[in-house]
């Protein structure tokens, strides 16, 4: 069994009002995956971490040939990471910072995604 994992950081700039609304889609991030529980690959966990404040971001997972819709994560400072396991069948993830409020002005707070493979 073989583990990989890939790591970066969420892009400045708010992609996503704080109802789901796109705000623009230059502050988004798209991950390509491999499958997950296909092929050589098994289970794929998606994390997300930040400091210095609490944040949100918008979450869509594309599986199966379709998007799922902007859903909401609430990433918190002092905090664990924030983890998910991948559904299977999808293929790409968007990934945008989503306003907490009206009134949130701190759309460049460190925010990073971990994305871990599982070799089968």
């Amino acid at each position: 069994m073989s583990n990989s994992f890939q790591l970066d950081q969420i892009p400045h700039g708010f992609a996503f009002t704080e109802t789901g609304a796109l705000i623009h889609y230059k502050h988004t991030i798209i991950l390509t995956v491999p499958p997950p529980n296909a092929g050589p690959w098994g289970d794929t966990w998606l994390s997300f971490g930040c400091a210095w404040a609490d944040t949100k971001l918008g979450v869509s997972i594309y599986a199966n040939g379709s998007w799922g819709g902007v859903s909401p994560r609430n990433v918190p400072d002092n905090g664990n990471r924030l983890g998910e396991k991948l559904p299977a069948g999808t293929q790409k993830v968007l990934i945008g910072r989503m306003k907490m409020g009206p009134a949130d002005s701190a759309d460049d707070v460190p925010i990073s995604w971990l994305l871990e493979y599982l070799g089968t």
